[in-house]
Parts: C-alpha cells; sequence; structure tokens
C-alpha cells in the first residue's frame, strides 16, 4: 500500500459568479424611451411602465396647497395611478416636482413645500416618462443573459437577476450599479461584435440645478445614496449542470443614506421624526433635458441612524434611512 503525505488536487465545484456592473446614469435622449440601462432595471424585481404622451395640456388646477394640488380631468381616478411620477407646474407658479401620493379624487401629494400655495390658476402636467417601480409580481420578473468581452474573450451568463444602487454627488452625474446572480453558460474566444461602438448617448447629466428635498425642504447634502435592496438566491438543483437553477428574488430591503448641512429650520424635524419613527418623503431631480432628467422618489423614508458631525467647516448629519411599502418604496423615473 502506498502512502503520501500530499493531498489530492480539489474537485471544481459549481461556480456561482457575481456579476457589478456600473454605468452612468444617462438617457435615451428621447422622452418615453427607455434608457440602456432600463433592462437592467427589469432583472431586479422592478417593473417598467412607458407612458408615452404627456397628462395634462397643461391643465388648470381646482384647488391647491404648499405640498398638494388638485387636477381635473384628464388626470385619472385611480388610487396611486401616478405616484413616483414627475410633475410640472406652470402659470402663477413654474417648477418641477416628484409626486409621491395619489388619491381617486385626483389629489397629488408632492415631495416638497412650496413658499405659497397652489391655485386654480396653476397648470400642471406630467411630463412623457418611463417609470421603474418595484413589485412582487414573478410574472413581471425577467432575467438576462450577459455578454462579457475582454481581450478577444467572451464570457456568457445566463439566468441573471440582481439589485441595484444608485449614488447622486453634488456637482457630479450619478452613477448605478447593478449587482447580479447568475449562471456559468461558456467561455470561449471571440471578437467583439460590429456596431458594438457606434450607439450615440446623450452626456450624463449633473447634480446640479435639480432637486433635493427630505421632509418637504431642502436637504444641502454632498452624497446622496439608494439602494434597492433585492436578496438573490441561486437554487440548489442536482440536475442542473453546475448544481444550480437561475437566481431567483427572496426579499427586498430598500435603504439609503443622505448627509445634509445641519439647519436651524430643518434638523429639529428630521432628529424628531428619527426618534418617533415617522416616515418622511424624499425626491431627487436629476437633469434638465426632456429625455435625459431623473426624478429618484422615496415616499416613506424612515430615518434608521442620526450622526452629526461636520464637512467642510459646516456642521451636517448622517441619516441613513429605510424606506417602506409593500411594492411603493423607491421609484426611478426617466423623463
Amino acid at each position: 500500500m502506498h502512502h503520501t503525505l500530499d493531498r489530492s488536487p480539489s474537485i471544481v465545484s459549481g461556480l456561482r459568479p457575481r456579476l457589478r456592473l456600473r454605468v452612468p446614469l444617462r438617457g435615451s435622449g428621447a422622452a418615453a424611451t427607455a434608457p440602456d440601462w432600463g433592462k437592467l432595471m427589469r432583472c431586479c424585481t422592478y417593473a417598467e411602465t412607458v407612458q408615452a404622451a404627456a397628462v395634462g395640456a397643461p391643465t388648470a388646477a381646482t384647488a391647491g396647497t404648499t405640498t398638494t394640488v388638485t387636477a381635473a380631468t384628464p388626470f385619472g381616478t385611480t388610487a396611486n395611478q401616478y405616484r413616483g411620477l414627475p410633475l410640472t407646474a406652470s402659470g402663477d407658479q413654474s417648477f418641477t416636482t416628484g409626486i409621491i401620493g395619489y388619491t381617486a379624487g385626483r389629489l397629488i401629494s408632492f415631495g416638497e413645500a412650496r413658499s405659497s400655495a397652489l391655485t386654480v390658476s396653476s397648470l400642471l402636467q406630467i411630463p412623457a416618462n418611463v417609470l421603474y417601480a418595484p413589485t412582487s409580481d414573478e410574472a413581471v420578473f425577467k432575467s438576462a443573459t450577459l455578454y462579457f468581452y475582454a481581450d478577444g474573450f467572451n464570457w456568457r451568463f445566463g439566468g441573471c437577476q440582481g439589485t441595484w444602487s444608485l449614488e447622486l454627488t453634488t456637482g457630479g452625474i450619478g452613477t448605478l450599479t447593478f449587482e447580479l446572480r447568475g449562471q456559468m453558460l461558456a467561455m470561449t474566444g471571440a471578437a467583439l461584435p460590429t456596431g458594438w461602438n457606434t450607439a450615440i448617448r446623450p452626456t450624463p447629466p449633473r447634480f446640479v440645478a435639480g432637486r433635493c428635498q427630505i421632509n418637504y425642504a431642502t436637504a444641502r447634502s454632498r452624497r446622496l445614496m439608494f439602494d434597492a435592496g433585492v436578496e438573490i438566491v441561486l437554487p440548489d438543483n442536482p440536475e442542473a449542470v453546475e448544481g444550480y437553477d437561475p437566481a431567483v428574488p427572496i426579499a427586498r430591503d430598500s435603504r439609503g443614506s443622505i448627509d445634509p448641512l445641519m439647519d436651524t429650520s430643518l434638523s429639529v424635524a428630521l432628529y424628531d421624526n428619527f426618534r418617533a419613527g415617522t416616515p418622511m418623503p424624499l425626491i431627487a431631480i436629476v437633469g434638465g433635458t426632456a429625455g435625459n432628467r431623473f426624478l429618484v422618489t422615496a415616499p416613506a423614508a424612515r430615518a434608521t441612524g442620526f450622526r452629526p458631525g461636520a464637512r467642510d467647516g459646516l456642521g451636517q448629519h448622517d441619516i441613513a434611512f429605510q424606506m417602506d411599502g409593500a411594492d411603493s418604496d423607491l421609484f426611478l423615473c426617466a423623463f
């Protein structure tokens, strides 16, 4: 009997790849046309809804306050029909904001407080847009086949699903990060496909001259983060080629963080809401050109951490938050 102290080489087990893709927050350049990265949003438990035509002519409101406005026909009568969508106002006021709530009575709640109430002289419109909204409907879930090219080689992954996050830095561009799980299909020698570099896209907009509102007040922040928090598993299956099935989402826990400067008219309310667990609306708008502007909406963000600090010699708060709402906690809209 032969004996050796050397161990045998390990046996390669099923490969369980994790894929990370970082892309700029950049639109298609045409209103109501989905951006390139929209395909990946649909693989992250988000539904894509294209609204090809604007709602309203613009159309005069019937009543208003500093945080709400009541619309008229042709606005619909379905509750939450326009939640997560942008609202443009003209007439006695001119601004663009985000809708955080909508009732069957056409009452629109938006995520900021105006200095004066909207009136019957306010003209309302929802521009053409593409909305990405969370869903738990498995029939809506999509999976992707990804091709990665490098140095004359091609890696192919199938059944990919995952989660997404967005980082907004004041003065810079927004960055989307997709974290995907999937099946390793093949690695082969391959050249880049024809036409890969011919697409013409607009320049990503900077996070300036937009909106950053928390609890109905301006948040003078340097960095704003959103994370959809989708949890993905690869179900075990001994009959599958690599020993597991395509990726499956099992939970979603949307979170984020923001770092507003201290403000005597804002900070106490933020702290009190943190201590009481009171949800706060949070909206951000990036860009000003149709087809290359974006709205992020968290209708009910609950602060889970509240830490004072300093930035550039000024006081700031580091606020962690968790977003609340079944299939309604976090929206991303291109318009």
